[in-house]
């Protein structure tokens, strides 16, 4: 039962809503019963954050990435990261949350070109051939194999958790809107010339009911 996660052992932690019309939001609401933030340093949470990722690239794509800038970015309304080039492009966002003794969700966010070229390196199809789903897939595959990669780190700092489902959402103009979370930490990464970020969110303790 340890790898679990029913209904009840959880209230819902993310809640996405689209709103149609151009703008599209990410709304998410984090709540956990008797938790606290985890008592490791930033720069320990940072290095696995990057730790994670660099992994996940080395090993599926045979990319090397690299961490250029951290921002607390702990606000209401987050907009999408600048992901370089002129005109918005689609943007790809990745979650995955995780759950236990410490709670909150990783976010990995990459441009359409970006995206297909990594699904071109993870199934050997030629992106001409590749279709959205295609792609989304291996948006989700990465961001499942990141958020494992970050669950184990920390569990090596004595705080276990399970996965949650990851979840895939693209667009041209995306928010996330953050509800109960105390820290949203932004990483900026690059690999072979594209901007990739990754957020860490945090769950607001929340005292347990009598």
């Amino acid at each position: 039962m340890d790898d679990c996660i029913t209904r009840d052992s959880v209230v819902p932690y993310a809640n996405y809503e689209n709103i149609i019309g151009k703008r599209r939001y990410l709304a998410h609401l984090a709540a956990v019963s008797s938790m606290s933030l985890p008592d490791i340093p930033d720069s320990q949470l940072n290095s696995a954050i990057a730790g994670s990722l660099e992994t996940v690239f080395q090993t599926m794509l045979r990319m090397e990435c690299e961490i250029c800038g951290v921002d607390d970015v702990s606000v209401g309304k987050v907009p999408v990261p600048d992901l370089g080039g002129e005109e918005m492009a689609m943007v790809y966002v990745g979650s995955v949350g995780f759950v236990g003794s410490v709670h909150g969700i990783v976010y990995l966010y990459m441009k359409s070109s970006f995206a297909e070229q990594a699904a071109e390196r993870m199934t050997s199809i030629e992106e001409d051939d590749l279709d959205h789903d295609m792609v989304t897939d291996v948006c989700g595959e990465l961001t499942n194999m990141f958020g494992g990669a970050f669950k184990n780190k920390l569990a090596d700092f004595g705080y276990p958790s399970t996965l949650t489902i990851p979840t895939v959402l693209s667009g041209d103009e995306l928010y996330i809107s953050t509800l109960g979370v105390v820290r949203h930490i932004r990483h900026n990464f690059k690999s072979g010339g594209n901007e990739i970020v990754a957020d860490l969110v945090l769950a607001e303790p929340v005292a347990a009911s009598a």
